[in-house]
């Protein structure tokens, strides 16, 4: 018995031993981080999620940080952290920032070799694919970096805008940024079947896959990558994607009965934003084709900030007066006798032309009433709308909005058919090396 009691207290006094040993290291560890200055917390921990712009200014704050930031880790970090959409590029105006402090050095792209306005086609974690109508020419490019690359022109064309997906790899050990091209192409005119053609940045060259999908009225300004596999949407109700690791092909059916609806990536998923009456829908797409409705929000709440002054004005003085105290018989009578019939009119038309301006800003919004959907990339859903001459980002979640205006030398018809979604990032930008030839096992089809 004594023996196991002497058993018993040895053990707890080990145990307390190593018990103390771990609080000692955890106040040792707490302290080590106290002690740290903030502008290494800072350096190490904050710049990575801001957007490029600022964090290229923070540059001069100390030669560490400037260190730090140029590189490569740095970059490949940048790209993989979580963050929202930038921006949109539209025709003729180049880039339109919903934030002031996430925009690019040149939103045209004007470093970029070219003869005509570069058309962007699509965007991955800050790597984007532009296209040179008058030249025929590509080009893949960090907007945010001004650094480029150009790329050989796919075997078969699509006209009048090519239908290529942008794939950037952000894992950890993508020093080089190497990236995926899939461009979609129809395999006789008319006949409905997609093939894809493939190039990476890697291999130097396109190639033409075997997989062959029915993807009639393909949506080429559609297109957006989520987990590793290119999406497009078409104008029948059906989304393909197509994954260049893998080979394979997706199809499935859009999540409702309404003819406006876009598809998006949030988190590396393929979602769905669809036109529900006066709401927005988003759809999450999990495994085997099954749509999960991810959130809802009322049109009327996205566009809430397009209030005209006027109306706010009238509202807040309407919301005042219904708060203020009655006034008193004789003060009633005081100022009905110092008034005349005049200014009583005039007071009553200004009262039913407020209360008109108030009720028309307030009505209920749908997205057939001049509203129009658009594409959505990043770590969280934002609902993307396109109002006149509004572009809105919504966070469901923050219920936070951004908005930009579209300016004056857009063309006045542009509806929002023809963009691309873009998040900016410092990712790097591998350099094309053309292939000498065409890998024996892979067939590559000529122009």
């Amino acid at each position: 018995m004594s023996g196991g009691g002497e058993s018993s207290e040895d053990s707890l006094r080990v145990y307390g031993r190593a018990s103390r040993r771990r609080r000692r290291e955890w106040v040792e560890a707490i302290e080590r981080v106290i002690r740290v200055p903030l502008a290494d917390v800072v350096r190490e921990n904050a710049l990575v999620h801001l957007p490029p712009a600022a964090a290229t200014r923070l540059r001069l704050v100390h030669p560490a940080w400037a260190r730090r930031m140029s590189s490569p880790l740095f970059a490949v970090a940048h790209a993989a952290a979580s963050r929202r959409i930038s921006g949109v590029f539209v025709p003729s105006a180049g880039f339109l920032p919903f934030d002031e402090d996430d925009t690019v050095p040149s939103p045209s792209l004007f470093f970029v070799p070219a003869s005509s306005d570069l058309v962007v086609l699509s965007s991955s974690h800050g790597v984007a694919c532009c296209f040179s109508p008058a030249d025929d020419a590509y080009a893949v490019c960090n907007p945010a970096t001004a650094s480029w690359t150009a790329v050989p022109s796919p075997p078969h064309r699509s006209w009048p805008r090519p239908a290529i997906v942008v794939l950037f790899d952000t894992s950890a050990y993508n020093f080089r940024g190497d990236y995926t091209l899939v461009c979609p192409f129809e395999s006789a005119p008319g006949s409905g079947a997609y093939c894809f053609q493939v190039f990476t940045s890697g291999a130097g060259s396109w190639w033409v896959t075997d997989a062959m999908t029915p993807a009639e009225g393909l949506v080429a300004a559609s297109g957006v990558a989520a987990g590793g596999t290119a999406w497009w949407r078409t104008s029948i109700g059906t989304a393909v994607g197509y994954n260049p690791v893998t080979g394979s092909v997706e199809l499935v059916i859009y999540p409702g009965d309404s003819d406006q609806w876009e598809i998006g990536s949030a988190a590396g998923r393929l979602h769905c934003a669809v036109c529900d009456g006066r709401d927005v829908v988003v759809f999450r797409l999990h495994e085997h084709g099954i749509w999960e409705e991810a959130t809802r929000v009322a049109v009327a709440e996205i566009l809430q900030p397009s209030q005209p002054e006027p109306a706010r004005a009238a509202a807040s003085a309407e919301i005042v007066a219904s708060q203020q105290p009655a006034p008193s018989h004789e003060h009633a009578l005081a100022e009905d006798e110092s008034s005349d019939e005049s200014d009583t009119d005039e007071d009553e038309e200004e009262d039913e032309g407020s209360r008109a301006v108030v009720a028309a800003a307030n009505a209920p919004l749908r997205l057939d009433d001049g509203v129009r959907l658009l594409g959505f990339q990043g770590v969280e859903v934002e609902v993307v709308v396109l109002a006149g001459r509004r572009l809105v980002a919504f966070d469901p979640r923050t219920r936070r909005r951004r908005d930009v205006a579209v300016p004056d030398e857009v063309d006045a018809r542009w509806d929002g058919a023809e963009y691309a979604a873009h998040t900016n990032t410092l990712a790097l930008v591998a350099p094309t090396i053309l292939a000498p030839e065409p890998p024996a096992d892979q067939e590559v089809a000529s122009s």
